[in-house]
Protein backbone atom coordinates (compact mmCIF):
# COMPACT_ATOMS: atom_id res chain seq x y z
CA UNK A 1 0.00 0.00 0.00
CA UNK A 2 1.98 2.98 -1.27
CA UNK A 3 1.04 6.45 -2.42
CA UNK A 4 2.51 9.38 -4.27
CA UNK A 5 4.63 12.04 -2.60
CA UNK A 6 1.53 14.04 -1.69
CA UNK A 7 -0.63 11.06 -0.67
CA UNK A 8 1.63 9.04 1.57
CA UNK A 9 -0.30 6.18 3.11
CA UNK A 10 -0.26 6.05 6.89
CA UNK A 11 -0.38 3.00 9.13
CA UNK A 12 -0.55 2.72 12.90
CA UNK A 13 1.35 0.01 14.81
CA UNK A 14 -0.42 -0.32 18.17
CA UNK A 15 1.04 -2.71 20.72
CA UNK A 16 -0.99 -3.94 23.69
CA UNK A 17 -0.38 -5.79 26.93
CA UNK A 18 -2.95 -5.74 29.72
CA UNK A 19 -4.04 -2.27 28.65
CA UNK A 20 -7.80 -2.59 28.75
CA UNK A 21 -8.17 0.35 31.19
CA UNK A 22 -7.09 2.98 28.65
CA UNK A 23 -7.79 1.46 25.25
CA UNK A 24 -11.21 3.06 24.73
CA UNK A 25 -9.75 6.57 24.78
CA UNK A 26 -6.73 5.71 22.66
CA UNK A 27 -8.68 3.88 19.97
CA UNK A 28 -11.29 6.65 19.86
CA UNK A 29 -8.50 9.19 19.31
CA UNK A 30 -7.24 7.20 16.31
CA UNK A 31 -10.66 7.34 14.70
CA UNK A 32 -11.00 11.05 15.54
CA UNK A 33 -7.94 12.01 13.49
CA UNK A 34 -8.42 14.81 10.96
CA UNK A 35 -6.51 12.57 8.56
CA UNK A 36 -7.49 9.02 9.44
CA UNK A 37 -4.91 6.23 9.16
CA UNK A 38 -5.20 3.98 6.13
CA UNK A 39 -4.65 0.90 8.25
CA UNK A 40 -4.18 -0.09 11.88
CA UNK A 41 -2.29 -3.14 13.10
CA UNK A 42 -2.77 -4.23 16.72
CA UNK A 43 -0.30 -6.72 18.15
CA UNK A 44 -1.10 -8.14 21.58
CA UNK A 45 1.61 -9.61 23.80
CA UNK A 46 -0.43 -12.16 25.73
CA UNK A 47 -2.84 -9.96 27.69
CA UNK A 48 -4.95 -11.60 30.39
CA UNK A 49 -7.17 -8.64 31.35
CA UNK A 50 -9.65 -8.76 28.46
CA UNK A 51 -7.54 -6.60 26.12
CA UNK A 52 -7.28 -9.29 23.44
CA UNK A 53 -11.00 -9.98 23.35
CA UNK A 54 -11.76 -6.26 23.28
CA UNK A 55 -9.45 -5.41 20.34
CA UNK A 56 -10.80 -8.34 18.32
CA UNK A 57 -14.34 -7.02 18.67
CA UNK A 58 -13.27 -3.41 18.07
CA UNK A 59 -11.45 -4.38 14.87
CA UNK A 60 -14.56 -6.00 13.43
CA UNK A 61 -16.59 -2.82 13.92
CA UNK A 62 -13.96 -0.18 13.04
CA UNK A 63 -14.62 2.09 10.07
CA UNK A 64 -11.20 1.36 8.54
CA UNK A 65 -9.00 -1.71 7.96
CA UNK A 66 -7.71 -3.17 11.24
CA UNK A 67 -5.64 -6.32 11.63
CA UNK A 68 -5.12 -7.96 15.03
CA UNK A 69 -2.46 -10.46 15.99
CA UNK A 70 -1.37 -12.13 19.20
CA UNK A 71 1.86 -13.71 20.37
CA UNK A 72 1.25 -17.18 21.86
CA UNK A 73 3.69 -16.29 24.64
CA UNK A 74 4.97 -12.98 25.95
CA UNK A 75 7.77 -11.46 23.84
CA UNK A 76 8.30 -8.07 25.53
CA UNK A 77 7.51 -4.64 24.09
CA UNK A 78 10.55 -4.41 21.79
CA UNK A 79 9.78 -7.66 19.95
CA UNK A 80 6.08 -6.83 20.00
CA UNK A 81 6.72 -3.55 18.17
CA UNK A 82 9.13 -5.31 15.80
CA UNK A 83 6.33 -7.66 14.77
CA UNK A 84 3.74 -4.90 14.52
CA UNK A 85 5.70 -2.61 12.21
CA UNK A 86 6.49 -5.51 9.86
CA UNK A 87 2.78 -6.21 9.50
CA UNK A 88 2.22 -2.80 7.88
CA UNK A 89 2.82 -2.02 4.19
CA UNK A 90 2.04 1.71 4.34
CA UNK A 91 4.48 4.46 3.32
CA UNK A 92 4.57 5.84 6.86
CA UNK A 93 4.39 3.90 10.11
CA UNK A 94 3.21 5.57 13.32
CA UNK A 95 4.18 3.91 16.60
CA UNK A 96 1.34 3.83 19.08
CA UNK A 97 1.17 2.97 22.79
CA UNK A 98 -2.01 1.58 24.32
CA UNK A 99 -2.49 4.17 27.05
CA UNK A 100 -2.04 7.58 25.41
CA UNK A 101 -4.47 9.88 23.60
CA UNK A 102 -3.61 11.25 20.15
CA UNK A 103 -4.46 14.86 19.43
CA UNK A 104 -6.67 15.23 16.32
CA UNK A 105 -4.02 16.75 14.03
CA UNK A 106 -1.22 14.25 14.74
CA UNK A 107 -1.30 12.19 11.53
CA UNK A 108 -2.07 15.14 9.23
CA UNK A 109 0.68 17.29 10.74
CA UNK A 110 3.37 14.63 10.62
CA UNK A 111 2.43 13.23 7.20
CA UNK A 112 2.68 16.75 5.79
CA UNK A 113 6.27 17.04 7.07
CA UNK A 114 7.24 13.79 5.35
CA UNK A 115 5.59 14.95 2.12
CA UNK A 116 7.53 18.23 2.22
CA UNK A 117 10.88 16.58 3.02
CA UNK A 118 11.64 13.46 0.95
CA UNK A 119 14.94 12.92 2.80
CA UNK A 120 13.19 12.73 6.19
CA UNK A 121 13.27 9.17 7.54
CA UNK A 122 11.94 9.63 11.08
CA UNK A 123 10.04 12.39 12.84
CA UNK A 124 9.14 12.74 16.51
CA UNK A 125 7.25 15.42 18.37
CA UNK A 126 6.62 16.98 21.72
CA UNK A 127 3.81 15.73 23.97
CA UNK A 128 1.69 16.94 26.87
CA UNK A 129 2.29 14.90 30.01
CA UNK A 130 -0.92 13.88 31.78
CA UNK A 131 -1.72 11.69 34.78
CA UNK A 132 -3.68 8.44 34.81
CA UNK A 133 -6.94 10.40 34.55
CA UNK A 134 -5.61 12.36 31.53
CA UNK A 135 -5.26 15.55 33.59
CA UNK A 136 -2.52 17.94 32.47
CA UNK A 137 0.64 17.73 34.61
CA UNK A 138 1.78 21.16 33.47
CA UNK A 139 4.97 20.00 31.78
CA UNK A 140 5.79 18.97 28.23
CA UNK A 141 7.74 15.89 27.21
CA UNK A 142 10.65 17.97 25.88
CA UNK A 143 10.79 19.85 29.18
CA UNK A 144 10.85 16.56 31.09
CA UNK A 145 13.65 15.32 28.85
CA UNK A 146 15.54 18.58 29.44
CA UNK A 147 15.97 19.02 25.70
CA UNK A 148 18.47 21.84 25.35
CA UNK A 149 18.40 24.50 22.67
CA UNK A 150 21.76 23.28 21.33
CA UNK A 151 20.39 19.73 21.03
CA UNK A 152 17.28 21.00 19.30
CA UNK A 153 19.33 23.03 16.81
CA UNK A 154 21.60 20.07 16.09
CA UNK A 155 18.65 17.79 15.32
CA UNK A 156 16.98 20.37 13.07
CA UNK A 157 20.29 20.90 11.24
CA UNK A 158 20.55 17.18 10.50
CA UNK A 159 23.26 16.48 13.08
CA UNK A 160 21.35 14.23 15.46
CA UNK A 161 23.56 11.13 15.51
CA UNK A 162 26.17 12.30 17.99
CA UNK A 163 23.46 13.43 20.40
CA UNK A 164 21.55 10.17 20.06
CA UNK A 165 24.71 8.25 20.86
CA UNK A 166 24.88 10.21 24.12
CA UNK A 167 21.21 9.86 25.05
CA UNK A 168 17.89 9.04 23.49
CA UNK A 169 15.61 11.97 22.66
CA UNK A 170 12.92 10.05 20.78
CA UNK A 171 9.77 8.81 22.49
CA UNK A 172 8.23 6.15 20.28
CA UNK A 173 4.66 7.15 21.13
CA UNK A 174 5.27 10.46 19.32
CA UNK A 175 7.26 9.02 16.39
CA UNK A 176 6.59 8.11 12.78
CA UNK A 177 8.99 6.84 10.12
CA UNK A 178 9.15 5.79 6.50
CA UNK A 179 8.71 2.07 6.03
CA UNK A 180 11.94 1.90 4.02
CA UNK A 181 13.79 2.54 7.30
CA UNK A 182 13.03 -1.07 8.26
CA UNK A 183 15.38 -2.24 5.49
CA UNK A 184 18.14 -0.77 7.62
CA UNK A 185 16.86 -1.18 11.17
CA UNK A 186 15.63 -4.78 11.28
CA UNK A 187 16.08 -6.80 13.37
CA UNK A 188 15.79 -4.54 16.41
CA UNK A 189 18.74 -5.06 18.79
CA UNK A 190 17.55 -6.61 22.06
CA UNK A 191 19.81 -4.33 24.14
CA UNK A 192 18.43 -1.06 22.69
CA UNK A 193 14.91 0.32 22.97
CA UNK A 194 13.16 0.19 19.59
CA UNK A 195 12.50 3.94 19.34
CA UNK A 196 16.10 4.96 20.04
CA UNK A 197 17.36 2.34 17.58
CA UNK A 198 15.04 3.53 14.79
CA UNK A 199 16.18 7.11 15.42
CA UNK A 200 19.85 6.13 15.33
CA UNK A 201 19.39 4.14 12.11
CA UNK A 202 17.56 7.09 10.56
CA UNK A 203 20.26 9.56 11.61
CA UNK A 204 22.97 7.25 10.26
CA UNK A 205 21.44 6.76 6.83
CA UNK A 206 19.47 9.94 6.27
CA UNK A 207 17.77 12.55 8.40
CA UNK A 208 15.58 12.53 11.46
CA UNK A 209 13.91 15.59 12.88
CA UNK A 210 11.53 16.86 15.52
CA UNK A 211 8.49 19.07 15.93
CA UNK A 212 8.00 21.23 19.01
CA UNK A 213 4.23 20.83 18.66
CA UNK A 214 2.65 18.30 21.05
CA UNK A 215 0.75 15.57 19.20
CA UNK A 216 -0.32 13.28 22.05
CA UNK A 217 -1.38 13.27 25.66
CA UNK A 218 1.39 11.11 27.12
CA UNK A 219 -0.15 9.32 30.06
CA UNK A 220 1.95 8.71 33.18
CA UNK A 221 0.82 5.95 35.49
CA UNK A 222 2.15 3.10 37.62
CA UNK A 223 2.18 0.55 34.79
CA UNK A 224 4.10 2.51 32.12
CA UNK A 225 6.71 0.34 30.39
CA UNK A 226 8.68 3.57 29.97
CA UNK A 227 7.43 6.72 31.59
CA UNK A 228 8.22 10.30 32.46
CA UNK A 229 11.98 10.69 32.89
CA UNK A 230 11.65 12.90 35.96
CA UNK A 231 9.13 10.84 37.90
CA UNK A 232 9.70 10.49 41.64
CA UNK A 233 9.83 6.73 41.21
CA UNK A 234 12.58 7.00 38.61
CA UNK A 235 14.60 9.39 40.79
CA UNK A 236 14.27 7.01 43.76
CA UNK A 237 15.44 4.11 41.58
CA UNK A 238 18.55 6.04 40.56
CA UNK A 239 19.41 7.14 44.08
CA UNK A 240 18.88 3.72 45.64
CA UNK A 241 20.76 1.73 42.99
CA UNK A 242 23.89 -0.07 44.23
CA UNK A 243 27.19 1.75 43.50
CA UNK A 244 28.49 0.90 40.03
CA UNK A 245 25.15 -0.37 38.70
CA UNK A 246 24.69 2.62 36.43
CA UNK A 247 28.14 2.20 34.91
CA UNK A 248 27.51 -1.46 34.14
CA UNK A 249 24.29 -0.56 32.31
CA UNK A 250 25.98 2.38 30.61
CA UNK A 251 28.83 0.17 29.33
CA UNK A 252 26.38 -2.45 28.06
CA UNK A 253 24.21 0.11 26.24
CA UNK A 254 27.11 2.03 24.70
CA UNK A 255 28.99 -1.14 23.77
CA UNK A 256 25.96 -2.53 21.97
CA UNK A 257 25.39 0.81 20.27
CA UNK A 258 28.95 0.92 18.93
CA UNK A 259 28.66 -2.66 17.70
CA UNK A 260 25.42 -1.90 15.89
CA UNK A 261 26.81 1.28 14.30
CA UNK A 262 29.82 -0.63 13.02
CA UNK A 263 27.52 -3.36 11.72
CA UNK A 264 25.34 -0.84 9.88
CA UNK A 265 28.40 0.73 8.29
CA UNK A 266 29.81 -2.58 7.02
CA UNK A 267 26.45 -3.93 5.82
CA UNK A 268 25.53 -0.81 3.86
CA UNK A 269 28.99 0.22 2.69
CA UNK A 270 29.06 3.61 4.36
CA UNK A 271 31.75 5.28 6.41
CA UNK A 272 31.39 4.68 10.16
CA UNK A 273 30.70 7.78 12.27
CA UNK A 274 34.03 9.65 12.63
CA UNK A 275 33.53 10.12 16.36
CA UNK A 276 33.42 6.38 17.18
CA UNK A 277 37.09 6.09 18.27
CA UNK A 278 36.73 8.98 20.74
CA UNK A 279 33.41 7.61 21.93
CA UNK A 280 35.05 4.22 22.55
CA UNK A 281 37.78 5.85 24.66
CA UNK A 282 35.17 7.59 26.79
CA UNK A 283 33.03 4.49 27.26
CA UNK A 284 36.04 2.41 28.27
CA UNK A 285 37.12 5.12 30.72
CA UNK A 286 33.72 5.34 32.43
CA UNK A 287 33.47 1.55 32.53
CA UNK A 288 36.75 1.17 34.44
CA UNK A 289 36.84 3.99 36.98
CA UNK A 290 39.59 3.58 39.61
CA UNK A 291 38.28 2.38 42.96
CA UNK A 292 40.65 4.65 44.86
CA UNK A 293 38.90 7.99 45.45
CA UNK A 294 41.88 10.26 44.76
CA UNK A 295 42.94 8.37 41.64
CA UNK A 296 39.36 8.41 40.41
CA UNK A 297 39.04 12.18 40.85
CA UNK A 298 42.38 12.78 39.10
CA UNK A 299 41.46 10.56 36.15
CA UNK A 300 37.99 12.14 35.87
CA UNK A 301 39.57 15.59 35.78
CA UNK A 302 41.85 14.46 32.94
CA UNK A 303 38.89 13.03 31.02
CA UNK A 304 36.96 16.25 31.62
CA UNK A 305 39.77 18.28 30.06
CA UNK A 306 39.60 16.09 26.93
CA UNK A 307 36.05 17.37 26.32
CA UNK A 308 34.62 13.87 26.00
CA UNK A 309 32.32 14.23 29.00
CA UNK A 310 30.54 17.04 27.20
CA UNK A 311 30.30 15.25 23.85
CA UNK A 312 29.53 11.67 24.89
CA UNK A 313 27.96 12.07 28.36
CA UNK A 314 25.94 14.70 30.20
CA UNK A 315 28.77 17.05 31.12
CA UNK A 316 29.09 18.03 34.78
CA UNK A 317 26.18 15.82 35.83
CA UNK A 318 28.10 12.78 34.60
CA UNK A 319 31.29 14.00 36.28
CA UNK A 320 29.48 14.20 39.64
CA UNK A 321 27.98 10.75 39.13
CA UNK A 322 31.41 9.30 38.38
CA UNK A 323 33.01 10.92 41.41
CA UNK A 324 30.49 9.22 43.69
CA UNK A 325 30.59 6.14 41.41
CA UNK A 326 26.86 5.76 41.02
Amino acid sequence: MTGSKDTLTCGVALCTFNGRSYLDEQLASLLDQERRPDRIVIYDDGSVDGTWEFVQEWAQNAALPVSVYRHPERMGYIKNFEAAVQALDTDLIFLCDQDDIWLPNKIALMANEFAKHPDLLLLHTNAKLVNAAAQDLGVSLFEALRLSESERRAVLAGNALEILCRRNLVTGATAAFRRCLLDIALPFPAALVHDEWLAIAAATHGRMSLLDTPTILYRQHANNALGMPLSKWRIWQLLSAPPGQFHAKYAARQGELMRQLSKLSSMHAIEPPPFLPEMKKHVEFRSHLPSDKLKRIASIFSEWKSGRYHVFSNGMRSVVRDIVNR
